[in-house]
């Protein structure tokens, strides 16, 4: 979803234009492809022409120029290939060039008779590592600054209104700087550093346009402190193979420069490696300093291009560390045709020094905004803040980030879902929603909806009430009265494996949007009428536990309830996003989360009880791609109504859903005692990557496996044994034109079936 969000805010700043500007402007820097390091004095000229400049000691540079047609723009410097690039006139554009050394590695490379004295010193490292590696030393601790920014820049200045554009102009081009056209977000902040762990201080400063801070925090996702040691770097939600990883020798080429730096080439430009160099310490086998950047074949989507230094102390802790990624987007539009936003992230980290990025000082990451640069950037915020476009942008953006639509006051219309539905029992529903915003108060909201069923004919309502408590941690409690049709298979628990999600009962969006085309009456007939008042409490304890309470009474196919519910989240390692009365969740690569629940309540035939666990992860395998799984297993003690029983999720649509049983009836496996697991594996290319011509497709290997067992109790008549089992599995291919994967499955018992099933994920 979050970067599905990121496109709709850059989409309405991109694609409203003034069509006839002639005036271009280009900004940006130069650097040396291998090392990173500024190219000073390039020549910088368009071709055919005296109209040029040379880039500073920075490697920055700008050129601004009336322009009447297409031009090609010469980048040259002795001792360097030259680039070219095709510029449009009117484009405003911030163009980072990374220029290959003419000079070949071979005349500097040591060379020994049959072996290959890199992967000596190599190995020596390796080694080493227990004494090297600061993860293994918790002990060594050290204070730092961690500053993020992302810029958006490559934008067509037809694409733009004539305010913006003035805006712009006046607030962020200089004749003598190179700032990034327009800053999205900036965030600066002090951390902690021990072992492998960043414990963050409490002088956070965040700028942030269009989209809330926290909207911005998916794309974002990098902390720094990469550890080079390990066998994968994780960088941009990716892990990329370390060129010291014990496997390294399988993936990279190696080559001794002089006697401490080692060049390192991937083998495979497809796979996710890097190409740079380091330099080792030839005393203690320590690493000094390594500068590496990733292809630009490599498929991670939307990255172009990747680059990291970082230099070490003789502890072993970072010194300096400086992350920079150009991320590309690719909008189609009837009527401004394809454009190509470029972002441009930087992530860095000072051992307790000031960082001095773009626009940007220690005064003005203490709040005390008094240098030019800052004041600029500063007013650069503010003064796009204001505009009509950005106004607009940041109204949809909300719809998108939270499912609400804004109105400018303090009364929003209430979650779009409830908008219009399809689905078997209403036909169409179509609903009024609304909801009070942080404007009326920030520590109370009010929700309500009425709604109307074609099919059934019949009024729907839903009220709520939440407030949230002027406490250290975050404690929300909500008062909601709803009547409406729920899926009987979805509980508290199944919800958790969704938290994320948008949809109707969460599920998957692509399942909710097309659940209207089944029409077969054994995979519908799961939703109930439901009118029911429920309390929830919602409260943090620590950073690592959430709890859950319910307290429900209510009324569902002829009978009534009263239940009390609790579940207890365990996170380790993870971040968590809130917004008003709503949290998003960062999950964690390296941790499993873990839920914990119990249930008691009475209906009209007696008590019962329901305990269950679940454990759920999103591992990240380095280079052999992501594994995601869910376990869940569970007991309910006495006897309870059929809606009440586990019901294996099944499917009801022809989407696939990572959360269901592809091939399963609904409402074909329940039972009082019960197991499930779920897994899915992305290869991320690793096969596809084999294969020439194929591996431009950025295509990704998926295996599914699906398994459920259940035990019913004999004091159920209900027509299904006491002992049920089903399992499927599944193999698919994934990033089909960016935006849908395609997966085949076999049901294996109880009966061996097969299907196509699609699913769209928009931005992933």
């Amino acid at each position: 979803m979050s970067s599905r969000k990121q496109i709709v805010a850059f989409l309405l700043i991109l694609l409203m234009s003034p069509l006839h500007a002639v005036e271009t402007i280009i900004v940006g820097e130069i650097v040396n492809e291998t090392t990173g390091e500024a190219i000073p004095n390039v020549n910088i000229h368009f071709r055919g022409t005296k109209i040029g400049t040379t880039s500073d000691e920075n490697g920055n540079y700008v050129l601004r120029v009336d322009m009447q047609a297409k031009a090609q723009l010469v980048f040259s410097a002795v001792g360097y290939y030259t680039q070219r690039f095709d510029i449009e006139p009117g484009s405003m554009a911030g163009l980072q060039v990374a220029m290959r050394e003419r000079a070949a590695l071979l005349t500097e490379v040591v060379v020994a008779p049959n072996e290959n004295p890199a992967l000596e010193l190599l190995r020596q490292v390796r080694q080493h590592r227990p004494d090297n590696d600061r993860t293994m030393h918790p002990e060594l601790t050290m204070d730092t600054r961690r500053e993020q920014t992302l810029y958006v820049s490559q934008i067509n200045k037809r694409h733009l209104r004539r305010a913006l554009w003035r805006s712009l102009q006046a607030g962020m081009i200089a004749q003598d700087d190179s700032t990034y056209i327009l800053p999205l977000y900036r965030e600066t902040q002090s951390f902690r550093i021990a072992g492998n762990e960043m414990t963050p201080a409490n002088d956070q400063m965040t700028q942030a346009l269009i989209l809330s801070e926290t909207d911005y925090s998916s794309l974002l996702g990098n902390e720094g402190n990469l550890n080079f040691y390990a066998n994968s770097v994780s960088i941009m939600g990716h892990a990329f193979l370390s060129p010291l990883a014990t496997s390294g020798n399988l993936y990279y080429r190696y080559y001794l420069v002089g006697e401490d730096t080692i060049h390192f080439r991937t083998r495979n430009s497809f796979y996710a490696t890097f190409n740079g160099e380091m330099v080792i310490d030839t005393t203690t086998f320590a690493l000094r300093s390594i500068t590496a950047y990733v292809p630009a074949e490599v498929a991670v989507n939307y990255v172009n291009t990747l680059h990291v230094s970082q230099t070490l102390t003789p502890d072993g802790v970072i010194a300096q560390e400086h992350i920079s990624a150009i991320l590309d987007v690719s909008i189609k539009s009837e009527k401004a045709g394809t454009v190509f936003p470029t972002l441009l992230l930087t992530t860095s980290l000072t051992n307790g020094e000031a960082i001095h990025a773009e626009g940007t000082t220690r005064e003005a990451i203490n709040g005390e905004a008094n240098t030019r640069e800052a004041i600029n950037s500063d007013n650069a915020f503010s003064a796009l803040d204001s505009l009509p476009i950005i106004r607009t942008a940041k109204w949809f953006a909300t719809i998108a980030t939270t499912g609400y639509i804004p109105t400018g006051s303090w009364l929003d219309i209430g979650h779009v879902e409830e908008i219009l539905q399809v689905n078997s029992h209403e036909g169409v529903h179509f609903g009024l929603p609304f909801r009070t915003n942080e404007k009326l108060s920030k520590v109370v909201s009010l929700e309500a909806s009425v709604g109307y069923g074609i099919k059934d004919r019949s009024a729907k309502g839903m009220g709520r009430i939440s407030v949230n408590l002027p406490t250290q941690r975050r404690h929300i409690m909500q008062l909601e009265y709803n009547d409406h049709y729920v899926w009987s298979e979805v509980d508290d628990f199944d919800r958790l494996l969704r938290e994320n999600s948008m949809g109707w009962g969460n599920f998957d969006f692509t399942a909710y949007a097309f659940e209207a085309l089944h029409r077969d009456s054994l995979y519908v007939n799961t939703a109930i009428r439901q009118r029911q008042i429920q309390y929830h409490w919602w409260a943090d304890w620590t950073d690592h536990l959430e709890t859950h309470a319910y307290l429900r009474a209510g009324w569902q196919e002829g009978y009534a309830y009263q239940t009390l519910s609790a579940i207890a989240r365990l996170s380790w390692g993870e971040h968590k996003y809130d917004g008003y009365f709503m949290r998003r969740y960062a999950y964690s690569a390296k941790y499993p989360v873990l839920y914990l629940g119990l249930e008691a309540g009475h209906w009209t035939d007696g008590l019962y009880g329901h305990l269950r666990v679940m454990l759920t992860q999103h591992a990240n395998l380095g280079m052999g791609g992501t594994l995601t799984y869910a376990f869940q297993a569970g007991a309910i003690f006495g006897r309870v109504p059929g809606s009440f029983l586990w019901q294996a999720n099944a499917n009801q649509g022809y989407a696939y859903d990572p959360y269901r049983f592809t091939l399963l009836h609904g409402r074909q496996l329940m039972a009082d005692k019960y197991v499930a697991l779920h897994t899915e594996w992305n290869g991320q290319g690793i096969l596809f990557n084999l294969i020439p011509g194929i591996r431009w497709l950025h295509l990704r290997e998926l295996v599914e496996a699906k398994i459920a067992y259940g035990y019913l109790s004999d004091d159920y008549q209900l027509p299904m044994t006491n002992h049920q089992f089903y399992s499927e599995v599944g193999v698919g291919i994934g990033n089909i034109l960016r935006v849908c994967d395609l997966y085949s499955i076999w049901s294996l018992a109880p009966e061996v079936q097969w299907a196509l099933r699609f699913r769209i994920h928009l931005g992933l």
